[in-house]
């Protein structure tokens, strides 16, 4: 830490620079001056970090050359040497933003403690400044902002090593723009902000740079490591954590997607564009998936594995009623049938078929019939499959969706409300299964969990999990008030196979444990 002393007695400023410890504080006087104007001067040259200056001094004062400092070098900080007849300047300055003051005669002992205080801010500041320059030069790095060159003192500053090795790994929730759907501008944001908030508590201590984007519902998560091999066990970690997260598995599902450990900081756009790419396949997703680049490009090598994959996913897509959402994954799934060789008649035939069945079973999760869309839905169908070209059969598939989806739209509300009620019907008949959870009961009520997750929340106003466990610990207060159970048996009867975790919920809901809520209603009984 670089320190400017100003004084114009010459007996003070010489006497402060030899008589300060100022190592044992981490600092350097790197200057000397006995006026204001001569004090800046070298405050421009040198950069100091901290300047220690007095008030009354000829040519320019202290207050002027504090506020000048503080003008041009805000992270400067100033401590003024002051009399007791200029204490009332003193009090002046320090509102203006000098950091602190020192009353004459000087007492050694208060300024140990002073320069001890302005080590440890300068040490925050410091650090605060550099995770702002690692969040503006890794988001350079990975968006090319632009094309110029980044030299070594940039990424110093940052606390970057360039040839260090990185990895990037990308998350997105599943179906979130079913959410931007289904939620009001505020909802949207506030569903998202939990997701955030999840994911930075699992990335905690992992990671270097967490960036996200409320538009598409995805964070971006950068880990570093001494060598590849900590590297890829830092992000084996991430992900672990990120995958036992109850609030993630029971509220945002999740597509994961990483590329391996990256041998340089500019690898690391290679790696943001293969999990982007990654990214494209979220569709085929409908609970939380973790999928590496390598695994994808696998997939895709595979025709069959490719297609059925395609298949298997697109009622999910279907769900959406999202007609742009739809029309561009008809599009990615022609792309993949040509690229695997079957471009013809037949095989549009096959997926067309698969797809049309899973129509109507994506509406029925809605209580709505195919016939009540068509007049005749075997002949929209004869029509599509009958069509002489590939490329015919799927742009007759996108229009036959885009029609469905206009319909849809008009009877979503009631649907909606149908679908979440018959889900709350099924948490009350199985609240007490251990083994409940956002899968099953999307599974009863034949909903993709990513899609049945936004939907509960938007219908119910809590989250699948919140309402789960409101619903336990009200049943728990009952048990506790009629029956003469134990806290260990109520916590099983409920769903809970672990008694201190209900405690703890049970505290945590009504502010007291479930011994003193006993108590407390036994006395209100008596009285």
């Amino acid at each position: 830490m670089k320190v400017l002393l100003v004084d114009d007695e010459y007996l003070i400023r010489e006497g402060l620079r030899d008589t300060v410890d100022w190592a044992k504080h981490g600092m350097e006087v790197v200057g000397l001056a006995e006026d204001g104007e001569r004090g800046l001067a070298l405050a421009r040259e040198l950069g100091p970090d901290l300047i220690i200056t007095d008030i009354g001094m000829p040519f320019m004062d202290g207050l002027e050359l504090a506020e000048t400092v503080r003008r041009e070098s805000p992270e400067t900080s100033i401590v003024l040497l002051t009399c007791y007849d200029e204490f009332d300047y003193a009090k002046q300055a320090v509102k203006l933003g000098v950091t602190d003051y020192v009353v004459k005669p000087i007492d050694l002992a208060y300024m140990d403690e002073l320069l001890d205080t302005a080590a440890r801010r300068h040490a925050e500041q410091q650090r605060k400044f550099q995770q702002a320059e690692r969040k503006r030069l890794l988001a350079e790095v990975l968006h090319r902002y632009s094309g110029r060159e980044i030299g070594g003192q940039a990424f110093e500053r940052a606390g970057l090593d360039p040839g260090g090795s990185y990895a990037c790994v990308m998350l997105e929730i599943l179906g979130y723009c079913y959410a931007r759907d289904m939620f009001s501008e505020q909802e949207l944001q506030d569903y998202f902000g939990g997701f955030i908030e999840q994911v930075r508590d699992c990335a905690e201590g992992l990671t270097i740079f967490c960036e996200q984007s409320a538009a598409e519902g995805r964070a971006v998560l950068i880990v570093a490591g001494r060598d590849a091999q900590r590297t890829a066990e830092q992000v084996e970690r991430l992900c672990g954590k990120l995958r036992d997260n109850a609030a993630l598995a029971n509220e945002y599902p999740f597509l994961c997607a990483t590329d391996g450990v990256s041998d340089s900081i500019w690898a690391l756009q290679q790696a943001y564009d293969h999990c982007q790419a990654v990214m494209r396949y979220g569709f085929l997703s409908d609970e939380t998936t973790f999928l590496d680049y390598a695994e994808l490009r696998r997939v895709r090598q595979d025709d069959g594995s490719r297609i059925s994959a395609d298949i298997a996913g697109f009622v999910d897509c279907v769900r959406t009623f999202d007609r742009r959402l739809i029309a561009r994954r008809v599009e990615e799934i022609t792309g993949h049938i040509r690229d695997s060789g079957n471009e013809s008649v037949l095989y549009g035939q096959m997926f067309i078929a698969s797809a049309y069945s899973q129509l109507a079973g994506a509406l029925k999760e809605f209580e709505i019939e195919l016939g009540e869309v068509f007049d005749d839905p075997l002949e929209e169908y004869r029509k599509i499959i009958l069509a002489g070209t590939l490329q015919k059969q799927m742009q007759g598939l996108g229009e036959l969706l885009g029609r469905v989806c206009a319909y849809v739209q008009g009877k979503r509300g009631s649907a909606n409300r149908a679908l979440a009620e018959k889900a709350k019907q099924y948490i009350e008949r199985h609240f007490a299964e251990h083994e409940i959870s956002l899968q099953s009961v999307a599974g009863a009520v034949n909903m993709s969990s990513c899609y049945f997750s936004i939907l509960f929340k938007r219908e119910c106003g809590r989250s699948f999990i919140g309402y789960l466990t409101d619903l336990r610990m009200e049943k728990a207060k009952q048990l506790l008030q009629y029956t003469d159970q134990r806290s260990y048996e109520i916590a099983l009867a409920i769903g809970y196979d672990n008694p201190t975790y209900f405690s703890t919920l049970f505290k945590k809901s009504t502010g007291l444990s479930p011994k003193e809520f006993r108590q407390q209603f036994s006395n209100s009984e008596k009285n």
